[in-house]
């Protein structure tokens, strides 16, 4: 268990390649998907699904690629913080997810899965899943998902999707270390009255220390009770850069591999001369 971990922290420390910023797959107004310090980008009408991100009892509460969306935004520059808002009419429940990616990714098969998720247009996936896990192996890659972060749902409602992922009503922080931000929190709810329609339903992610690079969205509804709804999507940076320097990963040493096999074949002798006795 403690190697895996070494591991999986070593493989992300080598992702940690910047780009140039370029056009996102779902436009943000202006074209411009760079976050620079005090500033904020959006998406007016990103996505109107009801079950997008989960919620579909006929889909075991997955995530459907076919109606949620995918785009992704440029961080030049590391911020003490970066909030996430995704809101819609009260009718509707907006969720996403927040993926540290080395390029502009915006849904691309980029690894293997089972057949049900790489037929066509990813169909069903693991919307909390972290990069690697089932159900989001095929997003997971140097030219994908480096590291899942965190997600939002603004449904009342808990799922467990098919792949076992617990998709709870609330703000999650789901990351496994502090490579690419110190932690993420955030809310849920209504502002205004719900009876009214000028009434908002919102989810928010803060992330704090984030790093510079690139990051990908997930943005879709996440109750079937939903009436659907555009989904307004904001991304904005604190005015402040962070001063903080995220921790150097331990690489696993050879040896370590080596004494690993080695161990595992003296016990087999053994095993074998215990037998033969």
């Amino acid at each position: 268990m403690a190697f895996n971990k070494i591991f999986k922290t070593s493989m992300l420390a080598s992702a940690l390649t910047l780009a140039a910023a370029q056009p996102a797959a779902a436009a943000w107004t202006g074209g411009d998907n760079s976050v620079e310090l005090g500033t904020t980008i959006t998406n007016a009408a990103f996505n109107g699904s009801t079950v997008g991100f989960s919620g579909n009892a006929a889909l075991t509460y997955d995530a459907w690629g076919m109606q949620g969306a995918f785009t992704n935004f440029y961080l030049p520059t590391s911020a003490q913080s970066v909030t996430i808002d995704a809101r819609s009419s009260a009718g509707n429940f907006p969720a996403f997810s927040i993926f540290r990616t080395n390029v502009a990714y915006s849904g691309d098969t980029v690894g293997q899965d089972t057949p049900a998720e790489l037929t066509g247009q990813i169909h069903k996936f693991n919307s909390v899943g972290q990069a690697g896990d089932p159900g989001i192996i095929w997003a997971t890659g140097t030219n994908g998902i480096v590291e899942t972060l965190g997600y939002a749902s603004s449904s009342a409602n808990n799922y467990v999707n098919s792949y076992g992922g617990q998709v709870n009503s609330g703000a999650h922080d789901i990351s496994i270390d502090n490579l690419f931000e110190t932690g993420v929190s955030g809310s849920i709810g209504v502002t205004g009255n719900p009876a009214f329609a000028t009434s908002k339903r919102f989810a928010t992610l803060t992330l704090n220390d984030l790093q510079a690079g690139w990051y990908a969205l997930f943005v879709g509804g996440a109750d079937a009770a939903g009436t659907g709804g555009d989904i307004t999507v904001k991304v904005t940076a604190s005015a402040l850069a962070s001063t903080y320097t995220p921790p150097a990963a331990v690489p696993v040493p050879g040896a370590v591999w080596l004494f690993g096999s080695a161990l595992a074949g003296f016990l087999g002798l053994k095993r074998k001369s215990s037998l033969a006795a």
